[in-house]
């Protein structure tokens, strides 16, 4: 890679950065093109280089997020055996992700802004996601006799999607604690009595530590349906 192709990434990863940072803060429709410029020290002439409008810019920072999510999600997911409590754990970890990383949390709200087209981009994969997880916990014996996977899966999907666009940054502690409380009242409800005594609602540390820190340290390079069922491929 040459240096002007390195200039170039660097550049365009710095603008994205800004300009989750300006996401974070304002939402799409007030959010402008010249404070993420700004922000990140250059013209605006060299933002729209890199980006040809403020829509092009939201769906780069969404890119980014869901590739660093998904990712991390994936993680949590290989490094347990138990749907119930890999769905867990996978949920702690995007939880102190989105706490941590301004771009991860910028791209899930803007994902959900109302004012943007062309968002679910997080909503679909995440849904088969827990779908899958559910139905191998229901194979696995794991789950209550009287739990309807359909309305468990669109609960669970509501609940922590919701937590997350509600997150803010340098919240690690608080996030951890609101979602240990979800999952103590949630998987009484759920679990089949034999499974339940195995399950930490609190989240396995070190695999959401290894998730979460990993993360942080994978670049991300697009790839086509990056956030397609990324932990739902392994659950099959």
């Amino acid at each position: 890679m040459g240096l002007q192709q390195e200039r170039a990434i660097r550049t365009r990863r710095l603008l994205l950065r800004s300009a989750a940072e300006i996401f974070d803060r304002e939402d799409y429709s007030s959010a402008r093109l010249c404070d993420v410029s700004a922000r990140a020290n250059m013209s605006t002439g060299a933002l729209h280089f890199h980006f040809a409008n403020k829509e092009d810019l939201a769906q780069a920072v969404v890119s980014e997020a869901r590739g660093i999510l998904w990712r991390a999600a994936r993680l949590a997911y290989e490094r347990n055996s138990k749907p119930l409590q890999a769905l867990t754990d996978i949920s702690h970890t995007l939880g102190q992700l989105l706490a941590w990383d301004v771009v991860s949390r910028a791209g899930l709200r803007l994902d959900n802004d109302r004012s943007r087209k062309g968002r679910s981009q997080f909503i679909h994969p995440w849904h088969a996601c827990v779908q899958r997880l559910l139905d191998r916990a229901r194979r696995e014996d794991g789950l209550a006799g009287h739990v309807q996977l359909r309305g468990l899966t669109c609960a669970v999907v509501t609940a922590t999607t919701g937590m997350g666009v509600l997150i803010k940054g340098g919240e690690g502690d608080r996030i951890r604690t609101a979602f240990t409380g979800f999952w103590q009242g949630f998987l009484p409800g759920i679990a089949a009595p034999d499974t339940l005594g195995g399950l930490n609602p609190g989240g396995t540390d070190d695999v959401v530590d290894h998730a979460v820190t990993a993360s942080r340290y994978l670049p991300y390079v697009p790839e086509n349906g990056v956030g397609r069922e990324v932990v739902a491929s392994r659950a099959r």
